[in-house]
């Protein structure tokens, strides 16, 4: 079980490194999807595949955790 865990994360990078490819290639890259700024190049160099700035992604998790119960 541990073993197929590590393989369907791989996958998902793997997925992740793709889309990112396309949109260094053909744009937009370095854009947040959810408002549309610059994503931060710290933050790109720290998580080259991200989507989001980090104001909204410290708000989808905090929204995620609130969902949980936390």
């Amino acid at each position: 079980a541990l073993r197929q865990r590590h393989w369907e994360q791989a996958q998902m990078l793997l997925k992740k490194i793709e889309e990112t490819i396309e949109r260094i290639e053909n744009g937009p890259y370095g854009v947040c999807e959810e408002c549309g700024n610059e994503i931060g190049i710290k933050r790109l160099a720290a998580r080259p595949v991200t989507t989001l700035c980090i104001d909204c992604k410290t708000r989808q998790e905090e929204e995620e955790r609130i969902a949980e119960g936390g």
